[in-house]
C-alpha cells in the first residue's frame, strides 16, 4: 500500500512568521524601556537597525507601531520626528513623556529621602549661593505642564526661588562657578548641542521670580539678560504649600504660569526650541516637582 504523502500548507503562518513580525513585536516592545528594546536591535541582523533608506528594519517597524499604540494625540504631537532620526529615537521620547518628573542634575542640594522629585536646599552657613534642581526631560514640540510645590522651614512670607525653562544642559562640575543668588546662576552648567530655531538663540534660559513675578531671560554667559513684567503678573506668588503651575506650548511658543490651577497669564512669548523644566531656590526651602495635565482655557 502506498502512502501518500501529506503536501504542507503553505498558507497557514509559520513559527517564524509569527513571531518575527511588526506587529507581534510592537507588542512586546510596548512592555520595554528604551535601553532594552536597543539592546534587542544588537542581537542579530533580523533585529538590527537598516541601512536601508527605504526599508526599514523589524525592529524599527515595531517601534513605530508600539508608539502609536501606547501614545496618546498629544504625546504624539510633542514628538517631532526629525531627520535622520529613527522610530527607536521617537519610543524613548515617549516613555520619557509618560515617565514622572525628576530632578536629574542637582547644584548645591540634596534629594529629600532619595526622592528624585523632591529637592531641597539645605543651610550650611552660606547663605549667598542659591541651590539648582534641574530635569533632563528635553521638551522638544507640542505642549507640557508641570507643577512645582514649594514647602520651607524658614519664617518669610513667600518662597524666593526661580523656576521655568533653560536649553538642555549638562553641569560643569566647577565648585568654584556657584553664582551668588540672583547672578548668572546658570552658569553653573554648560548647554548641549541640540536642534534649537535660529530665530530664538538669545532665549536659552527663561525664569519666573516667586517674590516679585518678573520674567528673567538670558544667555548662557549672562550677556542680554532682561527682565520684564507680564500681564497678570503677581508679587509674592508662593509661599509653603501653594502649586505653582507652568504651561509651555511650543505650537504656540508661549510660556504660561497658572498659580493653583489658576491661570496668571502669559509670561513669554517667543520660546521655541528645546528646553528642560528647572528651579533655584534659597536655603530651606523644598520643591517637588510633578507633570500635570494640560491645561483647556
Amino acid at each position: 500500500m502506498m502512502v501518500q504523502k501529506e503536501e504542507t500548507d503553505t498558507s497557514s503562518p509559520t513559527c517564524d512568521a509569527v513571531l518575527f513580525n511588526s506587529d507581534t513585536l510592537s507588542k512586546v516592545i510596548s512592555y520595554l524601556p528604551s535601553i532594552d528594546l536597543l539592546n534587542l536591535a544588537l542581537t542579530c541582523t533580523r533585529f538590527s537597525a537598516s541601512k536601508c533608506i527605504i526599508k526599514p528594519s523589524l525592529i524599527e517597524e515595531s517601534a513605530c507601531l508600539a508608539v502609536h499604540d501606547i501614545a496618546t494625540e498629544e504625546q504624539l504631537a510633542a514628538l517631532p520626528h526629525y531627520e535622520g532620526e529613527s522610530s527607536l529615537a521617537d519610543y524613548h521620547y515617549l516613555q520619557l513623556l509618560r515617565a514622572p518628573l525628576t530632578f536629574d542634575q542637582l547644584v548645591n542640594a540634596e534629594y529629600v529621602n532619595g526622592d528624585k522629585s523632591c529637592a531641597i536646599r539645605q543651610f550650611n552657613g552660606d547663605d549667598y549661593h542659591i541651590a539648582t534642581a534641574f530635569s533632563n526631560n528635553v521638551l522638544r514640540a507640542g505642549k507640557h505642564y508641570v507643577s512645582f510645590i514649594f514647602n520651607f522651614d524658614i519664617k518669610s512670607n513667600s518662597v524666593s526661588a526661580w523656576l521655568g525653562v533653560m536649553r538642555p544642559g549638562q553641569h560643569s562640575a566647577n565648585e568654584d562657578a556657584f553664582s551668588p543668588l540672583g547672578i548668572n546662576w546658570f552658569q553653573n552648567f554648560e548647554e548641549r548641542i541640540t536642534r534649537e530655531c535660529d530665530n530664538n538663540n538669545s532665549i536659552k534660559c527663561c525664569m519666573c521670580s516667586t517674590i516679585s513675578g518678573t520674567c528673567s531671560t538670558n544667555e548662557w554667559d549672562g550677556s542680554h539678560s532682561n527682565l520684564t513684567t507680564w500681564e497678570g503678573m503677581e508679587e509674592s506668588i508662593s509661599r509653603s504649600g501653594v502649586e505653582l503651575g507652568m504651561f509651555l506650548d511650543l505650537d504656540e511658543v508661549i510660556l504660561s504660569v497658572y498659580k493653583n490651577g489658576r491661570k496668571l497669564g502669559v509670561m513669554k512669548r517667543g520660546l521655541a526650541g528645546e528646553y528642560c523644566w528647572v528651579v533655584s531656590m534659597v536655603p530651606k526651602i523644598q520643591v517637588t516637582i510633578k507633570r500635570g495635565t494640560i491645561p483647556r482655557d
